[in-house]
């Protein structure tokens, strides 16, 4: 049997409000589609936030409806909720549009669902997080009874593992808390991919289908973004990961002396998407953003600058409690300058406006900051 597996399409979301990249999406999931149809995938697992809504577009109803319509009978298409197109207060889930092209939506009732596709075990559970996390934990421990009774089983979750976002409230799973018996995990949630072996078999999460946001540039450039195409054969396991060539987007730290030149420098098979960071001392924004403007406009679909003023100390904020009046004292050298800072802090911060312009100018009067 051969599975195409693919995840966090979000189809519907709009990045950077932009027409284009809405677009970008759909093409991206088309892509996908396209080439697991190719690849004569058997079936097609999606691990959930098909969209970025649960009241997605039109227009991302009729993409998934137009490639629910090439795929047909050619494949068989599983998928469970993600967070992103789970509804609120069990309002019906857009999947539920498509019923009549057979998609199969896997654990919406927060139970764990399974189907059974050529002697394969297939079992799901949509996003499940927060306070639900034991009853998750619970339902999933259905699942190695069932899959012993068959020689592979595929389980699909739409959920954060901590080995991948170690951080306490964003994982809902740790590994140990996974069934053992599945050939294959396609995981959701994650958008970077990542692949590791586990319990009979592979865990993977197969990421998004496009780069939506500037985090995920870097995964991006290491690690590709695509689908995974998932062979079972008496037992056995091999997956092969293949890209999709997509928008590139770029991290640019430029200079601002030699902003020019290496504007001239660019250049782009497709229109990119630009995230630079101009940096310099006493930057005059209106002339980069001329500058910018010259260069770029026909060139790229967006450019979207931060500045960074290498004039301006950059503190070291230590951890644990925050003295504010150590840190100002060490910004700016001079124990008068920061005991007025550390006044205009506490008199603005309890809406004081008025007590602080009086502070402010008893102390020009007084020619404190003469200097």
């Amino acid at each position: 049997m051969r599975i195409a597996h693919i995840s966090d399409t979000h189809l519907g979301y709009r990045q950077y409000n932009l027409n284009v990249r809405e677009q970008d999406i759909y093409d991206a999931f088309n892509q996908a589609i396209d080439i697991a149809l190719e690849e004569r995938a058997d079936v097609l697992i999606h691990s959930g936030d098909l969209f970025d809504t649960p009241q997605p577009p039109i227009k991302a109803l009729y993409t998934l409806k137009d490639a629910l319509g090439r795929i047909g009978d050619k494949m068989k298409v599983l998928c469970v909720l993600g967070e992103h197109d789970t509804p609120k207060r069990r309002g019906m889930a857009p999947h539920r549009l498509f019923d009549i092209f057979g998609i199969n939506v896997l654990g919406a009732n927060y139970h764990l669902e399974d189907i059974v596709i050529d002697d394969v075990l297939f079992a799901g559970i949509s996003n499940i997080r927060g306070q639900a996390s034991d009853h998750l934990k619970a339902e999933l421990k259905k699942f190695d009874p069932m899959a012993e009774k068959y020689e592979s089983a595929v389980l699909i979750l739409h959920q954060a593992l901590e080995t991948y976002l170690p951080f306490e409230g964003a994982f809902q799973l740790k590994d140990d808390e996974l069934p053992q018996n599945a050939i294959y995990y396609a995981m959701g949630h994650i958008h970077a991919r990542e692949m590791e072996s586990f319990g009979r078999g592979k865990l993977a999460y197969s990421g998004s289908t496009e780069i939506m946001n500037k985090d995920e540039i870097t995964s991006w450039q290491e690690k590709g973004k695509g689908l995974n195409l998932i062979d079972i054969d008496k037992g056995e396991v091999e997956v092969e990961q293949i890209d999709l060539d997509l928008r590139p987007q770029k991290k640019l730290t430029i200079e601002v002396e030699n902003l020019e030149e290496r504007l001239k420098e660019l250049s782009f098979e497709k229109k990119p998407i630009l995230h630079l960071e101009i940096i310099g001392k006493l930057i005059d924004k209106k002339s980069v953003y001329e500058t910018l403007k010259d260069h770029l406009e026909e060139n790229v679909v967006s450019y979207r600058p931060v500045f960074t003023n290498t004039e301006v100390k950059k503190l070291q904020i230590p951890k644990g409690k925050i003295d504010f009046a150590e840190i100002l004292r060490q910004y700016y050298e001079e124990e008068d300058k920061a005991e007025f800072a550390l006044e205009l802090f506490e008199t603005l911060s309890i809406g004081e406006v008025e007590g602080a312009i009086e502070s402010a100018h008893k102390r020009l009067e007084g020619g404190d900051f003469s200097k």
